[in-house]
């Protein structure tokens, strides 16, 4: 009887189904677990930075896209009044 339970206790051993077997599996499961767990908080610490990154990169590019304006050219006294009068007006 007993010479059968080591039989049975081998082939189930040999198939991975014996509890010493679940157990390494578990455990090896379980560190597999924590680094996948790892590199997700680091994949999402990434993505936030890089997420922060575009919107910089994006305020640079709107500020550069905006083209000083050309001042008219101003041929008279009447005309450098009223232009001096329309930029303090701005301001």
């Amino acid at each position: 009887m007993k010479g059968l339970a080591k039989i049975i206790g081998i082939i189930l051993g040999i198939l991975g189904l014996s509890s010493k077997a679940t157990a390494k599996k578990k455990a090896k499961v379980k560190k597999i677990d924590i680094q996948v767990k790892k590199v997700k908080k680091e994949k999402a610490r990434v993505q936030k930075k890089k997420v922060a990154v575009q919107k910089k990169k994006a305020a640079v590019k709107k500020a550069q896209k905006k083209v000083p304006k050309k001042k008219p050219n101003v041929t008279s006294a009447k005309k450098a009044r009223s232009s001096l009068k329309s930029r303090a007006k701005k301001r």
